[in-house]
């Protein structure tokens, strides 16, 4: 830790400089993080140490003040380290237990792992006139950021249709903003055709996917007749972000 006085004002420091998209108030974000008393040095909390990313809305008051004001600008696959005075943290009451003091300067570093921005919507998708036999996808929309490899830990919004109907089987946009999906890619966490599919897709990127019956369900079908035996899926999906497995 410094050995000057602690900060009166926000001090913002980026380590790594994402590829992804810039996040802003409104975004939903997935983070990891440590915090560090600035007078003592010493770990009060640490997303690491659970094992579970924290999720949270940007400039809803859920977080910090520091967190709200610092974030915003920064880019998915960032890690960047906010010195954070005790105004803009938990100020004279301190929190935690006894774990952070009163008055006490914070320091977090924090690592942007996702974001599903407020202007992203649920999208149409595209159905084919005819099933198919091959796996085939199209970029609606080319992604800037990190690209889906076999051992990658994946967050996606996404929309399933079934190609002989047009009817929507699935969507994770119906149960809510926050309520993506992670997947390791290559784990079989999903079906073969969205995990083959996935592959080489950017962070900030939309793609179709269409899948044939034997990379989907089948001649068994899904969902007690959601999915009919032999059907070919669609799949629009948005990625959100992707990191390494930890």
């Amino acid at each position: 830790m410094p050995d000057s006085s602690p900060t009166s004002v926000l001090e913002i420091e980026d380590i790594v400089i994402g590829d992804g998209p810039e996040v802003a108030t409104g975004d939903y974000l997935i983070m990891d993080y440590v915090g560090v008393s600035y007078s003592t040095g010493l770990q009060f909390d640490a997303s690491w140490d659970r094992g579970q990313p924290f999720p949270f809305e940007l400039g809803a008051g859920r977080v910090i003040k520091g967190w709200d004001e610092g974030i915003p600008g920064m880019a998915v696959g960032g890690r960047r380290t906010l010195t954070i005075p005790p105004e803009m943290a938990y100020g004279e009451s301190g929190s935690g237990s006894g774990s952070i003091g009163p008055n006490e300067t914070l320091v977090f570093t924090v690592d942007l792992l996702a974001a599903v921005p407020q202007n992203l919507l649920k999208p149409n998708v595209d159905v084919p006139n005819m099933p198919s036999e091959e796996l085939f996808s199209v970029d609606n929309l080319l992604g800037q950021g990190k690209k889906v490899t076999i051992g990658s830990v994946v967050y996606i919004h996404y929309v399933g249709v079934s190609q002989s109907t047009g009817e929507q089987f699935d969507s994770s946009w119906d149960r809510g903003r926050s309520e993506f999906i992670g997947y390791i890619s290559g784990s079989g966490n999903v079906i073969d055709g969205l995990d083959q599919g996935m592959l080489g897709m950017q962070v900030g990127g939309r793609r179709t996917i269409v899948i044939p019956p034997n990379l989907a369900y089948g001649a068994n079908g899904a969902g007690d007749g959601l999915i009919a035996p032999n059907e070919t899926l669609i799949f629009t999906v948005d990625l959100l972000g992707v990191h390494p497995l930890r």
